[in-house]
């Protein structure tokens, strides 16, 4: 039977967090190492960098490391990652890429694509979503599973998306049934959209910059993180704003570090054309590093003005 723990109300509606074999709450450490993976919902995010920087705020004290290594359309078995090649090297780069970085933190954000399916895909999905765990687990990391998100519904021109929104809630339960399961952390995103007046996508699918803000928020309180931050008045506060767009620039050049372009001419069959030029990769290295010198000097600045002023005794 399902035990879940149900946040108190919240302006984006219920947010649902799997608490079931979790032996103590959520946090962030000192020195965690926090990698997000899955398809376009958690590559978007590097673009904007709000999730990054409300964990970084909750944690002002701590050093942690963020690394995305989202991908735009990818599923549980690397389908996107494949480039050239088969579903079984996606699933590799996939695996490779993970374990290289040695994370203590995995969030992993999949079943969006694998959705269209329907419900006779489901099986297939968890089952490559086991995989997917069985090969993290020896890293021993705490994982945080996301649900897909609701199909938001603009109205025409788009399509309706009910019948999706039932394959999306299938395969959400899904997900949380894994989580649960396995003892793992489990966010169900699924009702973060709809209850808003404003718009939160773009498409109906694929967040805003509104939408990964609001999101962030809810993200923070489900996983039960202190110090919420207050990003609605965020063009008022020029340090937090400061700390997100050096984020977003630290994800940029990591992006340009683990996914050049032309990396067929660098790394693959193509090499013979222009593989001299893939010794200058390594050396986004050393800027990716600056980059966190400075997240780190500005989380703490930026932390002061995010804390709760306190109260003044009568």
């Amino acid at each position: 039977m399902k035990s879940y723990a149900l946040l108190p109300s919240l302006p984006l509606g219920l947010i649902v967090v799997s608490m079931a074999g979790a032996a103590e709450p959520f946090a962030l450490r000192d020195d965690d190492r926090v990698v997000l993976v899955g398809s376009t919902l958690i590559e978007r995010e590097q673009r904007y960098g709000y999730w990054e920087t409300a964990l970084t705020l909750s944690y002002p004290d701590k050093s942690i490391i963020f690394r995305n290594l989202g991908w735009s359309g990818d599923t549980v078995f690397g389908d996107a990652r494949a480039g050239f090649g088969t579903q079984v090297d996606g699933f590799r780069q996939l695996k490779d890429h993970v374990l290289a970085l040695k994370p203590t933190v995995i969030f992993i954000g999949y079943g969006t694509n694998e959705s269209f399916e329907g419900a006779k895909g489901l099986p297939r999905f968890v089952k490559g979503l086991e995989t997917l765990l069985d090969t993290f687990a020896p890293l021993k990391a705490r994982i945080v599973l996301l649900s897909p998100l609701k199909q938001e519904d603009l109205g025409l021109p788009l399509p309706d998306p009910a019948e999706n929104n039932k394959n999306l809630r299938l395969y959400a339960d899904a997900i949380g049934e894994v989580a649960e399961k396995r003892g793992h952390r489990f966010v169900d995103l699924y009702d973060l959209l709809g209850r808003e007046k404003k718009p939160l996508t773009d498409n109906g699918i694929h967040l805003t910059s509104d939408g990964y803000m609001r999101s962030a928020l809810v993200l923070q309180k489900a996983l039960g993180c202190p110090h919420a931050s207050d990003f609605g008045a965020i063009g008022d506060n020029k340090r937090i704003e400061k700390l997100r767009q050096t984020i977003v620039a630290k994800n940029r050049l990591y992006f340009y570090r683990w996914r050049p372009e032309n990396e067929t001419y660098l790394f693959g069959f193509r090499k013979h054309e222009q593989g001299q030029n893939a010794r200058e990769i390594p050396q986004f290295d050393p800027l990716v590093a600056d980059k966190e010198i400075e997240i780190a000097k500005l989380r703490v600045a930026a932390a002061r003005l995010n804390q709760p002023k306190a109260e003044k005794k009568p």
